[in-house]
């Protein structure tokens, strides 16, 4: 079994959250995704309705909140870090705030609001539904839904083998500092430039390995499982309810 765990640790359980079709968490969070991004700015309260989606999908989830927000946590940064630079920058409008050379200008300020709930509010979502679902399962539900192979494939490679990357990293970061001594500061960037490019040449050959043990096994791309997905009436029934009551609130508002 992997050291390692991100999504897979709360896969198993007897919740009405785990018991769902991975094909039914799949739509909700289409549906979800879809009108959560077309919310605009003068009707942003509604995010507060919507943020109780997946606050009430986790805690059918049986699962501790605190799991999902380390989670988020460790998502959340790389949304900051692309949206960071964004008040900074506007089309014609006067700046609301300035400091020296920095100007913050409101459109800026409610694109970057903007990003960052609706980011959220999505990144919320999808750990609740696929930290919840087996993700063999997962991939086999995105295979039932005529989801494109490559996308499949890419995401399969992706979380198996992620694994693998992050134990090479450890491996050399117990490599560096088993042989740690004094060094200066552009002495370090020097060392670990050269870890980067070590990583990237194992990666490289570790794929071409890979590639070529799944090529004389016939593997076609397909993901396989030992237990298949069938669709229920009951299925529908919840796709048809949740999607109803995502609908209404925008629908009310505007």
């Amino acid at each position: 079994m992997m050291r390692h765990e991100f999504f897979n640790h709360h896969r198993e359980g007897d919740s009405l959250v785990h018991l769902f079709d991975p094909r039914v968490k799949l739509i909700m969070l289409m549906v979800f995704v879809l009108i959560v991004v077309t919310i605009p700015y003068s009707h942003k309260e509604l995010f507060l309705i919507y943020l109780m989606v997946p606050v009430l999908l986790a805690f059918f989830s049986r699962v501790s909140f605190l799991h999902y927000i380390s989670k988020l946590m460790k998502l959340y940064p790389m949304i900051l870090l692309i949206s960071i630079f964004v008040p900074f920058f506007s089309t014609g409008s006067p700046p609301m705030w300035s400091a020296g050379f920095l100007n913050i200008y409101q459109q800026g300020l409610e694109k970057f609001l903007m990003i960052n709930v609706k980011s959220v509010l999505i990144l919320m979502m999808t750990i609740v539904l696929i930290s919840t679902t087996d993700m063999s399962m997962f991939l086999r539900g995105m295979q039932k839904l005529k989801i494109p192979q490559t996308v499949i494939a890419v995401l399969s490679f992706m979380y198996r083998f992620i694994f693998l990357l992050i134990d090479e990293v450890e491996r050399m970061m117990m490599a560096y500092h088993s042989r740690h001594v004094e060094l200066s500061f552009r002495e370090r960037l020097k060392t670990f430039g050269n870890m980067v490019a070590m990583l990237f040449v194992r990666t490289y050959e570790r794929g071409e390995r890979i590639y070529l043990a799944m090529e004389s096994r016939g593997f076609t791309g397909r993901i396989y499982t030992i237990k298949d997905l069938h669709w229920k009436l009951s299925d529908s029934l919840v796709v048809a309810i949740f999607s109803f009551f995502m609908v209404i609130p925008l629908i009310v508002k505007i």
